[in-house]
């Protein structure tokens, strides 16, 4: 990681089959790379910068599957997988799931979605949708949650979760998607493996599919106030075309079947490929449980 143009790195498989180390540059011509290390074989992967940058300046119309769109304002409650933000910023990201804590209901995004990047004071309100899809207007109509607490992004020592909550407004969030997605998350995460297939619904591709192809994955991530650097990260390529863009950051990534169950919650990606933290330790982080079937 000390080489400049190294993005990250982490374990993969060949096309072997056999395990392999995954190398992450920002482009081709990247020096002084081993072959091997510790006898396992290394392969290189030009995957450009990885970013967490919402979307900002004026709107923009979603890709992505279905026929609904999520950048739209909904009727209330609202379905997850859609346009939100913060009432401070001209920006959006994506709703990700409903959540609890005792007896209080949370939606559950990003840090950089909703707390501003550790800049938001809690009981700030969350709209849907972000300022972004609306030309950068809103109403107090378009609140559906109060910021309630962010994990802080460190910028000088290693992350594991880009997360934050926010409290929902009574019978302001529902817990499925659109009816473009699977319905209602599982319950219950699973662990994240090479070659699981996932999808996910978010803000700008709508409902997408893809392929987890590196695990533990150690990689920089571009802020507006920084590089962070994440350890323990998923990393997913899409099936046809993107898995995610920016202004997807806070979907709830599944598994692409009728369980649904909760796998990484999405943060950052590049041209090519999408990094998720494993939900688990963000739900661990925040003291929450899916509210799922």
């Amino acid at each position: 990681m000390a080489i400049d143009g190294v993005e990250g790195h982490g374990l993969s498989l060949g096309a072997n089959g056999e395990p392999v180390i995954r190398i992450f540059t920002r482009h081709g011509a990247v020096g002084g790379l081993p072959r091997t290390l510790d006898g396992v074989p290394v392969e290189y992967e030009v995957s450009g910068q990885f970013s967490a940058i919402l979307p900002s300046a004026k709107p923009t119309n979603p890709g992505g599957g279905g026929s609904s769109n999520p950048t739209s304002r909904f009727n209330r409650p609202v379905p997850i997988g859609i346009s939100i933000g913060n009432v401070t910023e001209c920006s959006a990201g994506t709703l990700g799931a409903r959540v609890s804590k005792g007896n209080t209901k949370y939606i559950l995004s990003n840090n950089h979605v909703l707390a501003r990047q550790n800049a938001a004071a809690n009981g700030e309100d969350i709209l849907q949708p972000g300022r972004y899809d609306t030309g950068c207007s809103f109403t107090l109509n378009d609140a559906i949650a109060d910021l309630s607490q962010a994990i802080p992004i460190s910028f000088s020592n290693d992350n594991q979760v880009d997360a934050a909550i926010a409290a929902i407004r009574s019978g302001s969030v529902d817990s499925a998607t659109t009816s473009a997605g699977y319905g209602v998350p599982g319950r219950t995460p699973v662990n994240a493996a090479i070659g699981m297939s996932v999808q996910k619904c978010g803000r700008t591709t709508n409902c997408t599919t893809g392929t987890i192809s590196t695990l533990n994955a150690t990689v920089n991530v571009q802020y507006s106030g920084g590089i962070a650097r994440f350890v323990g990260q998923i990393v997913i390529s899409g099936r046809r075309g993107a898995f995610s863009k920016q202004g997807d950051s806070g979907s709830l990534i599944v598994t692409a079947n009728a369980a649904a169950s909760p796998v990484a919650l999405l943060f950052a990606g590049s041209q090519t490929y999408t990094i998720g933290n494993p939900i688990q330790a963000v739900l661990t982080s925040l003291g929450v449980t899916i509210d799922g079937k």
